[in-house]
């Protein structure tokens, strides 16, 4: 049934492309191609390459098809041929209809030579219909299903066991939407089904259904109350054990004079079982006041107010958000923004005690229209917990450029430099990233142009990783729509504390490419 399916949605797509080139105008990239793959060590340690296939590759690209009547189609259809085929489709007409369609597969290794590995599948569609001008009516389906062999991380053997993997996911929603002058209502329910071919008591069946509503106060415009409530269901299907969530909220926004705005925000959530009689509630409240000026910059506070209530236990939590953005000149802006969360246990014991957290990131940005732009950026994130002795500090300072060449060339580089440390009683663990980066990209001179592109990771301290990606191609337009085109890329993992952790691949992609305009 699914080999069925897959085929009746590539053939599809094919056919409503072909009805296009018959039919109406439109543009598009029909491609040809062969990829050749030379792998050596272990195949489970680098997840750019799991995905990667060898063999022959069809493809259209970027299709669009104008109908006359105003409808409009568009495709991706990324190699059709292969196992890591990538389709997506849709077609519409505004203010009237949309119809999505998509397919993609998607490989993990877990092991040194790729004995173990996964493969998963995603298919779906989703339709929305206008039947009036104000009214929308939506649905939609989805599956996913994965199947193969991982490995287990935790077992006791050296060389992990292999665990079967065989499961299937079903999703399925509907709903309406009425919108009108400001206002705005909305229905939904959601389905989910999980079956798992190796242990049903893993079987269960999801069911959510949600309100919302957004409505503008009458004779004070400027006053907008929002709220909403869901209702979410787990039922195990071979226990019949159910969990169950209530939640509702609410919220209100006010522009006041001289660009000053004010937001309120509250949320009640229970969620319990049929297995016994407790419940946990939470309760969170959130104020927030701006000043925005459009040609200058802006600022935002907020206090975030929670609290998490279970059978023995209560935990408070007050947070504070500040935010800020600055043009000191047109070409300039400058951002900052922090945040802190304190808790606090006030009943009972919490294995993990109250916890700290603090982040913040400052940049600054520079934009230059004829030539290019600079960024830099630092952030940073602190956990902290005194009463087990943890700590978790995480800094990262990143700068990026992009120099525009108008007759020659695009070129783009950058460095990230991270560092990490966790420390608790026992044991400490420390990090530290480097990250560098560039692309240049030839303008077309005489149906030519050149790329190469480049990206070295470095991790050192605790972890001794090293690992790069080198990306070159060269593409030649003849005949107006004809492409020749040369992909290159090589792989390179190494992790020099494990004695088999270390990757190369060298791949080859050649295509060719015709250009479709009617």
């Amino acid at each position: 049934m699914m080999k069925f399916t897959k085929a009746l949605l590539i053939g599809a797509m094919i056919w409503m492309s072909t009805v296009a080139v018959a039919t109406a105008a439109g543009n598009g990239d029909i491609k040809l191609g062969y990829i050749v793959l030379d792998e050596t060590g272990n195949l489970s340690v680098n997840r750019a390459t799991f995905n990667d296939y060898e063999g022959a590759s069809l493809s259209l690209e970027n299709f669009r098809y104008d109908f006359k009547n105003g409808m409009l189609l568009r495709a991706n259809l990324r190699n059709m041929t292969m196992n890591n085929r990538n389709l997506t489709a849709d077609i519409g007409k505004a203010g009237l209809f949309s119809l999505k369609l998509s397919h993609n597969q998607f490989r993990r290794i877990y092991d040194f030579h790729g004995g173990s590995t996964t493969r998963r599948h995603n298919e779906g569609a989703s339709l929305s219909f206008h039947p009036v001008r104000y009214i929308e009516l939506f649905g939609g389906g989805a599956s996913m299903g994965r199947t193969g062999s991982t490995t287990d991380l935790f077992s006791p053997s050296p060389i992990g066991d292999k665990v079967d993997v065989d499961y299937k996911q079903y999703f399925y929603n509907g709903g309406a939407r009425i919108t009108y002058r400001g206002m705005m209502l909305a229905g939904e329910f959601r389905g989910n089904q999980f079956r798992d071919n190796h242990n049903d008591t893993r079987d269960q069946d999801r069911l959510e259904g949600r309100l919302t509503a957004t409505v503008p106060v009458p004779r004070y415009d400027w006053i907008v109350l929002q709220g909403g409530f869901r209702n979410f269901v787990t039922k195990y299907k071979q226990t019949d054990f159910t969990i169950s969530s209530k939640r509702g909220w609410g919220a209100a926004a006010l522009a006041l004079p001289a660009d000053l705005t004010f937001k309120y925000f509250v949320m009640l959530d229970r969620t319990s079982s049929d297995s016994d009689y407790t419940a946990t509630d939470n309760l969170v409240q959130a104020f927030y006041a701006g000043y925005t000026n459009l040609r200058y910059g802006g600022v935002t506070v907020g206090y975030p107010y929670d609290v998490n209530d279970q059978y023995l236990e209560q935990t408070k939590a007050n947070s504070f958000y500040g935010s800020g953005w600055f043009k000191p000149m047109p070409r300039v802006e400058l951002r900052a923004e922090y945040g802190n969360r304190a808790e606090d246990v006030k009943e009972g014991v919490r294995l993990v005690g109250n916890e700290d957290l603090n982040r913040f990131r400052v940049s600054g940005k520079y934009r230059y229209t004829d030539i290019g732009n600079i960024a830099i950026k630092y952030e940073g994130k602190v956990r902290k917990n005194d009463d087990i002795g943890s700590k978790v500090t995480l800094n990262r300072a990143t700068i990026d450029c992009g120099v525009t060449l108008k007759k020659y060339a695009i070129v783009t580089a950058g460095y990230s430099y991270g560092k990490g440390d966790y420390e608790n009683s026992e044991s400490n663990f420390k990090f530290t990233d480097h990250l560098l980066y560039g692309d240049a990209t030839s303008r077309e001179y005489h149906g030519l142009m050149v790329s190469v592109g480049a990206t070295y990771y470095r991790s050192k301290r605790d972890l001794d990783v090293e690992s790069f990606n080198i990306r070159c191609s060269g593409a030649f337009r003849f005949y107006d729509d004809m492409r020749f085109e040369a992909i290159y890329n090589v792989h390179n993992f190494d992790d020099f504390l494990v004695r088999d952790e270390y990757y190369t691949a060298n791949i080859v992609e050649i295509n060719l490419i015709k250009g479709l305009s009617f």
